[in-house]
């Protein structure tokens, strides 16, 4: 028997490892995937590490990443960003003050000042309410001087009081809108996104490695290449896990870091859940980006001027796209002729060609719709309604806990689901042994 079983070697399952094995418990992780860092993590096409997910970091909280012991250094491009705007470059620099004359040109800059204003204090807001183990709700948050804003607007509400349609775009995806301004707080990190790198080398890899190794260092054993078939229950409690090969692996307690809908549906089953709950998963809205990726044994060009800023972060009209040396990555779909217009690719030195559609990663990952934040980032799955009204990171089963994506504080590589679900275990420890 393990003190604590672990689905999913993602980022959140590894940061709850960490946390787990230090304070002296037995933590096995499990994750069919082969990579450490799940969808945070990378694979080999063409013979490159490719992220096969996230790309950059941003909103995980720094001093989160030194309680774990990762150490990486922020790379950020400069620009940062560059967004494509009817031809123009509106380009995202590194300083606010380069940011406001680049907005200038446009009349916006204190506009632009003052919105950048907001959202640093929504960051510094949020901050009160990440590490919970009791999510908070959107009524608690609504009491929030700062905060309140952010749920009472919507998107384009809060961004047209800046800035012209135009540019909305280079803040929040469309879809988010119409949703609470929440989002486009939370897609807009005060520190920036950035690319993890250490020792001259750039990526999600270095991130992924260096939580796989923090992992190993802190006493968990991870397991890659083996998942998880079914969650055991029996008399209302988690009893273990059996394996995809038929092993069984008794437990006190499991976390699982998938998706809620797979775990719940899929691992555990329906019959132990009221309708209400299972309804409510298999209702969910669900849906992905593709991400195409293009090796090549050249190094990726780029046409005229934006060549200036093959290491930014590229919002192109056919989605965001980032250079790599000999590689290019594009969250979206673009056809040949939409790439030639701002890549100039000699299509014979092309060695590997990958296009990942939602279904695939649905496949890949065994996540439900391919939606990589697990549940929608909408107002009906957000706070304390994430993924169940009322759970947390619990779950009706004891012994039974959730700590991915599909938690608060919700999608991207942030770690605080993970961080806070692994304290909700141990501070249900006594009751669990």
């Amino acid at each position: 028997m393990v003190d604590v079983v672990i689905i999913g070697a993602g980022h959140n399952g590894l940061v709850a490892s960490i946390i787990l094995a230090r304070a002296g418990l037995e933590v096995l992780v499990l994750d069919h995937v082969t990579w450490p860092g799940g969808l945070a993590g990378y694979h080999v096409v063409g013979g490159v590490e490719v992220p096969i997910g996230a790309y950059v970091l941003g909103l995980i909280p720094s001093d989160l990443m030194s309680e774990l012991g990762i150490n990486v250094e922020q790379y950020k491009p400069e620009p940062i960003a560059v967004y494509v705007k009817d031809g123009e470059f509106v380009r995202w620099w590194r300083s606010l003050e380069d940011r406001v004359r680049e907005f200038n040109r446009w009349g916006l800059g204190d506009n632009l000042r003052a919105m950048w204003s907001k959202i640093v204090n929504f960051h510094k807001a949020l901050r009160k309410y990440m590490f919970r183990l009791n999510p908070p709700s959107r009524d608690e948050l609504l009491n929030d001087s700062v905060l309140s804003e952010f749920i009472k607007l919507r998107g384009w509400e809060f961004l047209s009081q800046y800035l012209p349609r135009e540019f909305w775009d280079m803040f929040i995806f469309e879809p988010y809108l119409d949703q609470p301004a929440f989002m486009v707080g939370y897609y807009n990190p005060d520190t920036d996104w950035w690319f993890p790198a250490k020792d001259g080398e750039v990526g999600m890899q270095v991130f992924a490695r260096e939580l796989y190794n923090a992992a190993l260092r802190a006493g968990a054993k991870v397991v890659l290449g083996l998942g998880v078939r079914r969650i055991i229950v029996e008399g209302g409690r988690v009893r273990g896990v059996i394996t995809d090969d038929g092993r069984s692996i008794e437990a006190r307690a499991v976390l699982s870091t998938a998706s809620p809908i797979n775990t719940l549906i899929n691992l555990v089953g329906e019959e132990y859940f009221d309708k209400s709950v299972i309804d409510r998963l298999r209702s969910v809205p669900l849906g992905g980006a593709s991400r195409l990726v293009i090796v090549s044994n050249e190094p990726i060009k780029l046409r005229g001027e934006l060549n200036n800023y093959r290491n930014s972060i590229l919002q192109l009209p056919f989605g965001e796209t980032v250079v790599h040396g000999n590689y290019l990555i594009v969250t979206g779909l673009p056809t040949r002729d939409e790439l030639g217009e701002y890549f100039d690719i000699d299509w014979s030195s092309i060695k590997a060609f990958e296009l990942i559609t939602p279904s695939d990663y649905e496949s890949i990952f065994r996540l439900a719709g391919g939606n990589l934040n697990h549940l929608p980032m909408t107002e009906d799955y957000m706070f304390s309604n994430r993924p169940i009204p009322g759970w947390g990171y619990s779950t009706p089963i004891r012994g039974l806990y959730l700590g991915g994506a599909g938690t608060w504080p919700g999608g991207q590589v942030t770690g605080v689901p993970g961080y806070n679900a692994a304290r909700k275990i141990l501070s249900d420890w006594s009751s669990l042994r």
